[in-house]
């Protein structure tokens, strides 16, 4: 039987319609458990969104085998990101499906969870014959894949592959994806009044001290390196006493991770210790009454947290993940594409907990922007591929 192209855009639709950000993807994770039912798959939720302080969790779809085949993983996530926290319009443009402009169209990753759940209705349909499958739709995806971190291993132990809808192209093999570590970087000064700064430590300016010796964007074939946020200070007069910023290295070499990481640190609090001062007397200034004398050395201090988000990996051709994926593509009627990703997936998790795990494409493009859209043909492609991996 062929895809439905019908019921796969209304189901694309129908999902697209409920906001889902991450940690508040409760509504989305009910249609999903009422989808499956409807199917006739009996489907779990974990903890997950307990963990992370989240409403909902990964939702599990364990099938059993009904033939001899290999044991496959195959996953989406179902959150999206913050410009999806209110009701999305989605507008079918000939083969294109669009928001209204307003909002994103959460495409990414809802075209996956839609090519998930017509796969799911065909394998009943067709009655295809398979090994062991694992389904599984994960929350938090958007904020530091945390939903896969949570996910327990063991569901997974001794399977052969995994495959993991988080990209744009079909036809395309993710074979590799950086190392991402973010830095939260908060900076301690000693407050008062901008007029009378004598006595005292500015965290914005001892702060800016520091990023300003930060490199931004490439640095080197495999590194990108970006500033993100940075925020101090209440008003114009105050001196604040605390500024912070975050900061993040991404790379496809560990290696180099360390090494920019090590770089990095030392270059903050290199900068951080210019900013100190030796006062003496007593400080009357704008009603002061001497107290703030009691420590004649003042300096600003620098507290530095420093988070793995994701580890890189590589595929070669040979690997399991790379191999079901070829066949599918190829079985599907498609040349096989190799791409190496610039940001992470759930994938980044699964391939470091010991399953080999690809990423392939399901129609989906400009992510988090308000230009998303999603192909539907692309979408069907998507679908037939990977029936056909899990046939093959």
């Amino acid at each position: 039987m062929p895809v439905n192209t019908d019921r796969l855009t209304g189901a694309f639709l129908e999902f697209a319609r409920i906001p889902s950000p991450s940690k508040k993807e409760r509504a989305a994770g009910d249609w999903l458990l009422a989808q499956l039912k409807e199917i006739g798959y009996d489907a779990t939720e974990d903890d997950a969104g307990a963990k992370i302080g989240g409403e909902a969790g990964n939702i599990i779809v364990k099938i059993p085998a009904t033939a001899k085949g290999k044991k496959l993983f195959v996953s989406a996530h179902y959150d999206t990101v913050e410009k999806g926290d209110r009701a999305i319009a989605p507008q079918v443009e000939g083969d294109d499906i669009r928001s209204d402009g307003e909002t994103i169209l959460a495409a990414d990753d809802k075209c996956g969870c839609a090519v998930m759940l017509e796969c799911l209705r065909l394998l009943k349909e067709d009655s295809i014959p398979h090994g062991e499958l694992l389904f599984v739709f994960s929350v938090a995806e958007e904020i530091e894949c945390r939903g896969a971190a949570m996910l327990d291993p063991e569901h997974y132990k001794g399977f052969d592959a995994g495959l993991v809808l988080d990209h744009s192209m079909p036809n395309d093999i993710v074979k590799g994806s950086p190392t991402k570590v973010a830095l939260k970087i908060t900076v301690n000064g000693i407050a008062g009044h901008g007029a009378a700064p004598e006595r005292k430590i500015n965290a914005a300016h001892a702060l800016a001290t520091a990023l300003s010796r930060l490199p931004s964007g490439r640095l080197d074939e495999h590194t990108t390196c970006n500033l993100g946020i940075v925020n101090s200070g209440t008003k114009i007069n105050v001196i604040p006493g605390t500024a912070y910023a975050e900061y993040e290295i991404r790379s496809h070499k560990q290696e180099l991770v360390d090494f920019y990481l090590e770089k990095t640190l030392a270059t903050i609090e290199a900068a951080i210790r210019e900013h100190r001062k030796y006062v003496t007397g007593i400080d009357t200034s704008l009603g002061g009454d001497g107290t703030d004398t009691d420590e004649p050395l003042r300096r600003a201090t620098v507290d530095v947290e420093v988070e793995t988000s994701y580890r890189c990996y590589r595929h070669d051709e040979k690997s399991p993940a790379v191999a079901v994926l070829r066949k599918g593509i190829e079985a599907a009627g498609e040349k096989a594409e190799y791409v190496i990703a610039q940001g992470g997936s759930d994938a980044n998790i699964y391939n470091n907990c010991g399953l080999s795990t690809a990423v392939f494409g399901c129609g989906m493009h400009g992510a988090h922007s308000l230009n998303e859209r999603a192909s539907i043909s692309e979408m069907v492609r998507s679908v037939k591929v990977l029936t056909e991996a899990i046939r093959a």
